[in-house]
């Protein structure tokens, strides 16, 4: 059962999903079978835990006294999956308040009910004149709106001047944003994947997101500046232009997007980290302070690992200890409760490490399982790093070969698989390094300065140099 599309999908049900969905299965409206709820109970029971439900097994639970009809069971299966799709579009509908108002009006159109359509539609327009909330998909729902109006007006014959203009402005703004959010997501895709996208109307998009009304409409305006950020990254201003509409506009787009756009601009500031613009640290550390604050990054009230360990990365890279500190335990329980210890100990060995704490680097990671490649690699480079800075280079040198045993087993990571060997290597060469060898340290620090790739490039030319 547990390759089959009902069963994966209730893998994805809350407590509440499994709820609403077994009083929308008792309703005869929805369902008229009664093995389908039976089923469901089933399928509820094993699902959501992942544990295994025999087919043999359900059916006697249906049928008790009949003989196993796999044909007869995959059917079954198939009406119940149909059942939990109408759900799952109610569910979603009703997250939309302006879809079901839309679909209200229509419904009245059609049966030519004038006076009940202009009470829902004055209703429905005030409420959308209200909401704080402008992504592109309020100025679609503002389009659609008017296009009932507009319909409506011209099946009773009505002279007075129609909405037109309205109509107009409003498909512009939605056209307008949306074309420049999908430009966004293009951009920030070519600059990690090294992909190449071609964005129609580029230059007139941007041209017309600069003109009178649609340069103060929030939604054309954020995305417009995010546009030109990442298609201008050489141009500073643009990103200072789009983190200041960026602020500006937290409450007036939802959270999932706001997130998105933060995430933009966040990664925006490590890929220039990358290319060595030192300055965007600071900017990245004020991106993630504002989104914690507004807990614009928190998804469903909980803070993904990545964040987690990237956030804290940023703030001892510009030595604000204080707040890594404040944050690290402050956001412990924000993280997924099989990630906590990892994710904790981890980077509590990177902030003792940041500050010479070289003894409580090691005991903080041992007290986790970095089942993880990366993170438990991290973890062996800090444990490295830590011996060194003790002086325990038996215990180092014996953590070297553990470190290049290990890595041979793993020989599908890629980068990340050379980046470490060259770490072991370059910190191998360090041990046997004679300090009194001017000659041989400078031929080292050349030859660790050339290597790529190496993350602790910075650290090894540190102990060269006698740091």
């Amino acid at each position: 059962m547990q390759n089959t599309l009902a069963y994966q999908l209730l893998r994805t049900f809350t407590k509440q999903d499994i709820r609403e969905a077994r009083k929308w299965l008792a309703s005869p409206y929805h369902n008229q079978r009664q093995d389908l709820p039976l089923l469901f109970e089933q399928l509820a029971a094993a699902a959501p835990e992942g544990q295994p439900l025999p087919r043999e097994q359900a059916w006697q639970a249906l049928y008790p006294n009949q003989p196993y009809d796999d044909q007869q069971l995959r059917l079954l299966l198939s009406y119940l999956y149909r059942c939990l799709e109408d759900f799952l579009r109610q569910r979603e509908a009703e997250q939309a308040p302006w879809l079901q108002q839309h679909l209200l009006l229509a419904a009245y159109r059609r049966r030519g009910l004038d006076s009940h359509f202009q009470k829902a539609y004055r209703k429905l327009h005030k409420q959308q004149r209200a909401e704080t909330q402008r992504p592109p998909e309020y100025h679609l729902a503002q389009y659609w709106l008017e296009q009932e109006r507009y319909q409506e007006e011209s099946t009773l014959g009505r002279t007075r001047e129609h909405n037109l203009q309205e109509l107009e402005d409003q498909l512009t703004c939605a056209f307008l944003s949306m074309k420049l959010r999908q430009g966004c997501f293009l951009l920030a895709h070519e600059a990690v994947y090294k992909a190449s996208y071609h964005i129609a109307l580029e230059e007139a998009l941007l041209e017309l997101a600069g003109q009178a009304p649609y340069r103060d409409v929030p939604a054309v305006r954020v995305y417009a500046h995010c546009f030109r950020m990442l298609r201008f990254p050489e141009e500073d201003r643009h990103f200072a232009d789009f983190q200041n509409q960026l602020f500006q506009s937290i409450g007036r787009f939802p959270k999932p997007e706001l997130r998105d756009l933060f995430l933009l601009a966040i990664n925006f500031c490590i890929r220039k980290i990358n290319q060595t613009a030192e300055g965007y640290l600071r900017e990245a550390l004020e991106l993630y302070q504002k989104g914690l604050e507004t807990e614009v990054l928190l998804e469903n009230g909980a803070l993904s690992r990545f964040t987690y360990n990237n956030a804290i990365g940023i703030a001892l890279r510009l030595q604000e200890y204080g707040w890594a500190e404040r944050f690290l335990n402050h956001y412990r329980p924000y993280l997924e409760t099989g990630q906590q210890e990892a994710a904790y100990s981890l980077n509590a060995a990177r902030l003792a490490f940041a500050r010479r704490q070289y003894g409580q680097v090691l005991a903080h990671l041992q007290r986790a399982d970095y089942r993880d490649l990366i993170n438990n690699m991290v973890a062996k480079t800090l444990q490295m790093k830590a011996y060194y800075e003790l002086e325990e280079f038996d215990l180092l040198e014996a953590h070297l070969r553990t470190m290049r045993a290990f890595l041979r087993r793993k020989r599908h990571i890629g980068y990340h698989q050379q980046n470490y060997l060259n770490i072991i290597r370059h910190t191998q060469k360090l041990l046997a390094l004679n300090p009194m060898d001017k000659d041989a340290a400078k031929a080292l620090e050349e030859e660790i300065r050339n290597a790529e790739p190496l993350t602790e490039k910075g650290w090894l030319l540190g102990k060269v140099r006698g740091g």
